[in-house]
């Protein structure tokens, strides 16, 4: 068993960690609330992104058991980590409440009025425009893209133990806030404080507003994934490692996080508890990634496996492309 965990990566495990149970949590709750009659027809999404991540991960595998060393299969096998993390995080929109039902956003509500003397998300009700709005939805959907940005830069650069040192860092920062939305679930302001708006956060039809209305329409209405903020946290992460292995891209990228940051308080998902927990969080991963990430290369290499491209040691040091040595495939035996 332990040989056939270490024949994975450290993310590939991971991931298989927090996938297998929220799948199940996320049938269980659809077969749930279907039943229930909770369920309306709005909401068929939560099976069909499983079938399709599902048969995804199976022409993977067969990819890399069918051409290890093409270039193409080797790039898709670095950014699947990225969309399995987009996996998990629907699936715990549906299943936190079943895992734990302790909510804690009035918690985090009441921590924002005490600080501010407001509810910041209500307070920004002043700034509404539909231009605003659609400024907002983009900013706030371009977290998709800010989020591997770095780490697909690097990539593509072929600098292997940057690119693998920011995909960690997201990746841990990812998992960490996971562990977090399960501990202290939290409903977002647009939900909590429903009664509180006066205004409608209306854009232009047919632009990002309505992008946005259409994919939060395949969440359950009483989403939990608030605190802490992994929009705040991982663009942060982002943006660490683009100052140190990227500066150009770090200037290119700023004023898109900057407007991040702020469009999730204009837009009603965070209260700026949840922000200032995610600056929190983003350094504790990125402390803790390259330790996770050279402890476990150093057990593969112990067990006879090749790490990942750029992994580092327990000594330090990247390990090189398998090429490079006993031209064993990535994750294959080297053979002792």
């Amino acid at each position: 068993m332990t040989r056939l965990l270490f024949r994975l990566r450290i993310e590939e495990a991971v991931a298989l960690l927090f996938v297998l149970p929220t799948t199940w949590l996320t049938i269980a709750a659809n077969l749930y609330a279907r039943e229930a009659g909770v369920l309306g027809a709005r909401h068929p999404g939560g099976l069909a992104r499983l079938a399709v991540a599902v048969a995804g991960l199976a022409l993977l595998t067969l990819a890399l058991k069918r051409w290890p060393g093409s270039p193409l299969v080797r790039g898709l096998r670095e950014v699947v980590p990225f969309l399995a993390c987009i996996l998990i995080y629907t699936n715990l929109h549906d299943t936190i409440g079943f895992v734990n039902p302790r909510d804690v956003h009035h918690y985090l509500a009441a921590l924002d009025q005490t600080i501010f003397g407001v509810q910041p998300s209500v307070w920004a009700e002043q700034f509404i425009t539909p231009g605003r709005t659609e400024a907002m939805e983009f900013l706030y959907l371009s977290f998709f893209w800010i989020a591997p940005s770095t780490a697909l830069i690097l990539l593509v650069q072929r600098r292997f133990p940057e690119f693998r040192a920011a995909t960690m860092g997201v990746l841990v920062c990812f998992y960490l806030g996971y562990v977090l939305y399960v501990v202290f679930p939290a409903a977002p302001p647009r939900l909590v404080l429903v009664y509180e708006f006066r205004k409608n956060l209306r854009g232009y039809p047919h632009f990002f507003s309505s992008l946005s209305a259409q994919a939060f329409a395949l969440l359950p209405v009483d989403s939990r994934a608030a605190f802490p903020s992994l929009h705040a946290a991982v663009s942060a992460v982002a943006l660490v490692y683009a100052w140190r292995h990227l500066r150009g891209w770090f200037w290119a990228l700023l004023p898109f996080v900057l407007g991040l940051w702020v469009s999730t308080i204009y837009l009603r998902h965070h209260y700026v508890v949840d922000l200032v927990a995610g600056f929190l969080l983003a350094p504790c991963a990125i402390w803790l990634a390259p330790r996770a990430d050279a402890w476990w290369a150093w057990k593969q290499r112990d067990l006879g496996f090749e790490p990942a491209r750029g992994a580092f040691t327990k000594a330090g040091g990247a390990a090189s492309h398998p090429s490079r040595h006993s031209g064993a495939p990535l994750g294959r035996s080297t053979g002792r």
